[in-house]
């Protein structure tokens, strides 16, 4: 293989790929046929170009399929890994609210046990307040009578 059969295979390949937007870039640019006009090599070279076009617009196809297929496995697994950190961002955010809602339910019991002791201890001081009051109006009314009684005694 001599360099002059490696300027035709680089034309061949780019050649093939002219027409596919966005991928000639990727190749070698096309070169101006070897030799002189008229020599016979430079339609050698379009006929084999012709002759590949079928099989480089299979391997392109194919490697498109490839690129298309990575990058779709790519960013599955990437959104399969934002949606796992969502879930678990989701799943703290559950396991906290509850052990907030847990603290607030123990708070709630304690102020309604507070609450029954003072209810209790209200209805105990009422009942001694209502001990004291009738206490207070029979010692009046014993009060009351006694200077009657000693008034009647005396007589």
């Amino acid at each position: 293989m001599g360099p002059g059969d490696f300027r035709r295979f680089r034309q061949r390949i780019s050649q093939g790929l002219q027409g596919l937007p966005g991928r000639a870039e990727l190749w070698f640019p096309p070169r101006p046929a070897c030799g002189f006009p008229g020599d016979g090599r430079s339609t050698d070279v379009q006929e084999e170009a012709l002759a590949a076009s079928p099989l480089l617009e299979d391997l392109r196809r194919r490697l498109t399929r490839a690129f298309q297929w990575a990058v779709q496995r790519g960013t599955s697994r990437r959104e399969r890994e934002a949606a796992a950190a969502a879930a678990a961002r989701e799943e703290q955010s559950w396991a906290r609210l509850e052990a907030t809602l847990a603290g607030l339910r123990a708070e709630l019991v304690e102020m309604h046990f507070q609450n029954h002791q003072l209810a209790r201890t209200l209805l105990d001081l009422n009942m001694k307040v209502q001990q004291l009051k009738k206490e207070y109006e029979l010692e009046i009314t014993s009060d009351s009578q006694s200077p009657k009684d000693d008034a009647v005694n005396l007589e």
